[in-house]
């Protein structure tokens, strides 16, 4: 059982990170609205070229897994399960338990090889036809193609 000065503790460490990281989270907060204002999505790799990341669906899987909608988190990213894995594990150490333990840093590695497997198998068995694994046509090397057929009356994708 957690008593309140664990309570105490734990919630001075979450105030310490907010307020060393305080800006960081400023800017990608305006970021994010810019962004999705301007797009109408947030990832970098998807806007500049169309293509989804291995990220693509993370946010909305976690989402569902969170909500006991299992199943429909398995379609939109099979990572999500070990990211929450991952998060829990990083939230306890560093909050509850107050560590920065050296294995934060290799489960990190792990699951992120685990997501670029599964972003690769994704985009050879499900691209383009499945969402997320779909392909952006509003993307901006696309816009760019398109004004510099228009400037020079070349196609430039032959």
């Amino acid at each position: 059982m957690i008593n309140s000065m664990k309570i105490k503790r734990i919630w001075k460490r979450i105030v310490t990170d907010i307020r060393t990281y305080y800006i960081a989270i400023l800017l990608f907060i305006g970021l994010n609205i810019v962004v999705r204002t301007v797009f109408h999505a947030f990832c970098p790799f998807l806007i500049m070229t169309g293509f989804p990341c291995a990220g693509c669906g993370m946010t909305r899987a976690v989402l569902c897994f969170v909500t006991g909608q299992f199943e429909r988190g398995m379609n939109l990213n099979p990572a999500a399960p070990f990211w929450i894995l991952w998060i829990v594990f990083f939230v306890t150490n560093r909050y509850v338990y107050g560590k920065n333990s050296k294995w934060i840093k290799i489960l990190l590695g792990i699951v992120a090889s685990i997501t670029m497997v599964i972003y690769f198998y994704r985009m050879l068995t499900q691209f383009p036809s499945y969402p997320p694994m779909t392909y952006y046509k509003n993307n901006i090397l696309a816009k760019y193609n398109t004004i510099l057929t228009a400037l020079t009356g070349k196609n430039n994708s032959q």
